[in-house]
């Protein structure tokens, strides 16, 4: 059979260690606990089924509660055994008195208890012992896989109550945990780094690609590209330095010379627009990628809340049947 720790773990999807919430030591203490509140809850008449009878006698006068529920008391008069009233533990002088009307008798026998200790009166002998039927609440660890003395048909409501007790020690760790606030955090600092880089492309002060210099003046990046590339055409077809000594004139002139040499002035040029173009780029991919980076991080932020938000909504849901099944099983094991 499996442990009372697999059944919890199978009920909740938990994984419990010595340093899990929770952990194996908390377990033990809500399956002990289980295991009390479901005998507690039984009618008297099952009660009596599990209770453990202590004799007391002359060697033994007296017996030690320990947190037990007192069943019954009764002392052997000689013939029968005689059941004990309980009275308070302040009226024990006055059934000690065989004066006082209260006084105790074989036949009328009394039990208190003071500090945990049950004593009973008259003082209990070996021909004429008492009986102290108690239910007694078992520890239930961890490790094991069985109750003893204990009602079969209701095992089953121990690991039930303690999958219950582990899910809410869980969603308290997690609604805690300061992972999911520092995830939160993230994302709202993600969120705001975009931003401002974004709110860049459209400042006054900065253009879109930096400062003005780079986008709006005659020095910005995209005139000086145009400028280059102009005069790149110029030396080519335009004329420049006139009709006969721009790259086509001189071609129709045969003039070789004249020809490479403004195709170097043009090649310079589009080199010149292809290092202006490749800076407004640089610049503008530096941003872009900036603004990405800080979308890649708040998603993946984003993804890590959505995932912990996911698994307590699971644990609400499972918590919450399990409720419900171990309420309609104590119904069931009280008879109602």
């Amino acid at each position: 059979m499996a442990t009372f720790e697999a059944q919890v773990e199978a009920l909740t999807s938990l994984s419990i260690d010595g340093s899990s919430s929770p952990t194996q030591t908390e377990l033990t203490q809500f399956l002990t606990d289980g295991a009390k509140e479901i005998l507690t809850s039984l009618p008297d008449s099952k009660k009596a089924l599990y209770t453990t009878s202590n004799d007391l006698n002359s060697s033994s006068v007296s017996y030690t509660v320990l947190g037990s529920e007192i069943f019954s008391v009764t002392r052997d008069d000689g013939t029968i055994n005689q059941p004990c009233r309980r009275i308070p533990a302040e009226l024990n002088g006055r059934v000690r008195d065989t004066d006082d009307m209260m006084a105790a008798t074989a036949t009328d026998p009394v039990y208190y208890v003071i500090n945990n200790v049950l004593v009973v009166v008259p003082e209990p002998s070996n021909s004429n012992n008492a009986q102290v039927n108690v239910l007694s609440y078992p520890s239930v660890a961890f490790g094991d896989s069985v109750i003893a003395k204990f009602p079969d048909e209701a095992e089953y409501l121990v690991p039930m109550y303690a999958s219950i007790k582990s899910l809410q020690n869980a969603l308290a760790e997690k609604a805690s945990n300061s992972d999911m606030s520092t995830a939160i955090a993230a994302v709202k600092s993600a969120v705001e780094a975009a931003a401002t880089t974004i709110a860049s492309f459209t400042s006054t002060t900065e253009s879109v690609f930096g400062d003005e210099d780079t986008f709006l003046t005659n020095n910005s990046q995209l005139t000086r590209v145009k400028d280059a590339l102009d005069k790149a055409q110029e030396t080519i077809t335009g004329n420049l330095p006139s009709s006969t000594t721009d790259a086509r004139g001189a071609q129709g002139n045969e003039d070789v010379e004249l020809v490479t040499s403004a195709l170097n002035i043009a090649q310079t040029e589009i080199q010149r627009a292809q290092v202006h173009l490749s800076e407004w780029n640089a610049i503008g991919d530096m941003r872009i990628k900036q603004v990405q980076v800080n979308l890649s991080k708040m998603d993946g932020y984003i993804k890590e809340v959505q995932t912990r938000l996911s698994i307590i909504g699971f644990l609400e849901r499972q918590q919450a049947k399990l409720q419900a099944d171990y309420e309609k099983g104590i119904q069931i094991v009280r008879g109602g």
